[in-house]
């Protein structure tokens, strides 16, 4: 008797990964749930303050014995006193970056919200590290686009927060159970991943310091910053790709498509001369808030 082998059904094979992949999610999601608790995301914000309080007290004591015992210490970090300012503004945006993954299962809004503050904090703080170098005019200062970026980005988001609607659920309660799991998972693993890059980008820029500390080569803009927005671009578009199974709701799957295209330009102005970053920065946020206004007033699609 012939024995013919059968190919396997490509339905059963796509059934085996949403299984495999079900299983995965049940696994993860209780870790999930305890790295994204509101319990860790207070202590974690207490730590950030205390180790921000730290880091400038350091920098100040450093500052203070490099200028009356000369202890030989990069100009770059500690020629000025306005540098130690620098410091403390690192960590709060670090903060940042940990409560945009916070809420990043929970609105996709208001994670583009973050998004836009992180960029703001970034301009200010290098505000600080140019302050020093002024001019006859301020607007031909180092500083004055990165001032006035911060300034328009401020203005911008008040504007975002107040047309941002309140979260409605736009699916069925199942579905909705589902979807947020499902970005829960992925913004642990993002989570993760944060830790991971930030050991690895201090290690660079310690290396960077030691060896070449009165010019140093790597710009602390893009050192952590871009290789993050680049991820989150990736975990953006994948969440939109999932979302288009649970939503029906044409408004908001643009919103979001327009959330990522904002957050490609905020990537792009990172590490690139000041007054072009300007330009993208600027009209990054302004998208965003184009973005929630067009979904407010298209129609909604009901599900057939």
């Amino acid at each position: 008797m012939l024995m013919v082998n059968k190919e396997p059904n490509p339905s059963m094979r796509c059934l085996d990964c949403v299984y495999a992949m079900n299983y995965l999610m049940d696994k993860l999601d209780p870790i999930a749930k305890v790295l994204l608790s509101s319990s860790v995301k207070k202590r974690m914000e207490k730590g950030f303050v205390s180790f921000a309080l730290f880091a400038f007290l350091v920098h100040l004591a450093l500052y203070i014995l490099n200028k009356y015992v000369a202890l030989d210490l990069p100009s770059t970090l500690f020629s000025s006193p306005l540098q130690i300012l620098y410091t403390p503004f690192s960590v709060v945006l670090v903060a940042e970056i940990y409560l945009l993954v916070y809420y990043l299962p929970s609105s996709f809004g208001r994670s583009m919200g973050k998004q836009i503050e992180i960029i703001a904090l970034i301009e200010i703080r290098t505000v600080f590290k140019d302050l020093d170098n002024t001019s006859t005019w301020p607007w031909e200062a180092a500083f004055f686009p990165h001032i006035l970026s911060a300034l328009l980005l401020g203005g911008i988001l008040v504007v975002f927060y107040r047309v941002l609607p309140q979260r409605v659920a736009r699916m069925e309660e199942d579905d909705l159970q589902h979807f947020v799991r499902f970005k829960r998972v992925l913004a642990a693993a993002l989570m993760l991943f944060l830790l991971a890059l930030s050991a690895y980008a201090l290690s660079l820029w310690s290396y960077d310091i030691v060896i070449h500390p009165d010019h140093l080569r790597m710009d602390p803009n893009t050192v952590f910053y871009t290789e993050f927005f680049t991820t989150l671009i990736l975990v953006d578009v994948l969440i939109l790709v999932v979302s288009l199974r649970y939503l029906h709701d044409f408004g908001q799957v643009i919103r979001n498509s327009g959330f990522i295209v904002a957050t490609v330009m905020l990537r792009r102005a990172l590490g690139i001369e000041p007054w072009h970053a300007f330009a993208y920065e600027v009209n990054a946020a302004i998208l965003a808030v184009l973005m929630v206004l067009l979904q407010r007033y298209l129609p909604r699609r009901s599900k057939s």
